[in-house]
């Protein structure tokens, strides 16, 4: 996956437990563990990065032009699940072109 935001976005992120159809699970499975995370920017001035403290969740805030990897993994009945999204942060100004719909699966 990857994210493409300008300086001054914030993208935040949480865990999607998904089933063998990418649909989210409609009872969330508990975690062995907590959640880990992981954020290697290629320049450190690129942006912060922030966990919740429950590890639940985690904020993303783009600070300078780059590039940016984010991992996240979770233990569930033994088993290790992770996912990874590519941030690049531009510097170009944004011009609207088009709305989307962005739905909520509950």
């Amino acid at each position: 996956m990857t994210t493409n935001v300008t300086v001054g976005h914030k993208v935040t992120y949480v865990l999607a437990y998904l089933d063998q159809n990418e649909q989210p699970m409609r009872t969330t499975p508990t975690p062995d563990s907590p959640p880990t995370w992981s954020d290697a920017p290629s320049d450190p001035s690129v942006d912060s990065f922030t966990v919740d403290p429950t590890g639940l969740d985690a904020i993303l805030s783009a600070k300078a032009p780059g590039t940016d990897l984010v991992k996240a993994a979770v233990v569930v009945g033994g088993v290790t699940f992770s996912a990874s999204d590519t941030v690049v942060v531009s510097e170009e100004p944004q011009v609207l072109t088009s709305i989307a719909l962005v739905p909520t699966i509950i």
